[in-house]
């Protein structure tokens, strides 16, 4: 009993987690076809602030983009990425004071030693090679029923 809703819970979770995946990713489509069809070419050139509008609305939907991997894949290293990126994206676009650049120099820092000494590949690896062999269940049971129907198929006639 306790089982059957802790997994209704997780099923219920997952599904949530796909449908604000899918809604991540029709924005940032949305969002990119509308930022190059509203482009103005000749005011990239001459106006400096006009570029950087751009480039912060470009590293949004990358940042989105990476959120929907990271919600996919369930690895720490795609969390560290998403981290990175948005930290990277203010310190790129936005106008920071030294203090500020500092502190998000030290964050990038402190997630480059992350992912090189305290990321573990085997909990991430572990989790992948599960999946697989679920994955692996899912299409024998899939195929192997649409064989055993394509026999009895046969057999009839």
């Amino acid at each position: 009993m306790n089982s059957d809703v802790r997994d209704k819970i997780s099923t219920a979770a997952t599904a949530i987690e796909i449908t604000l995946g899918a809604i991540i990713l029709i924005a940032c489509i949305v969002a990119s076809l509308g930022m190059v069809f509203t482009t103005d070419t000749q005011q990239l050139f001459v106006s400096p602030d006009y570029l950087q509008e751009r480039l912060s609305d470009a590293c949004l939907i990358i940042i989105g983009i990476e959120l929907i991997k990271m919600i996919t894949s369930y690895t720490i290293d795609s969390v560290v990425d998403v981290m990175l990126l948005a930290i990277a994206r203010q310190m790129v676009v936005e106008h920071t004071s030294p203090v500020e650049n500092l502190i998000m120099v030290v964050a990038v820092g402190i997630l480059f030693v992350i992912r090189k000494y305290l990321y573990v590949s085997f909990l991430d690896s572990r989790r992948r090679r599960r999946e697989a062999r679920v994955a692996a269940a899912i299409r024998e049971e899939v195929f192997g029923s649409m064989k055993r129907k394509e026999k009895e198929k046969i057999d009839e006639e």
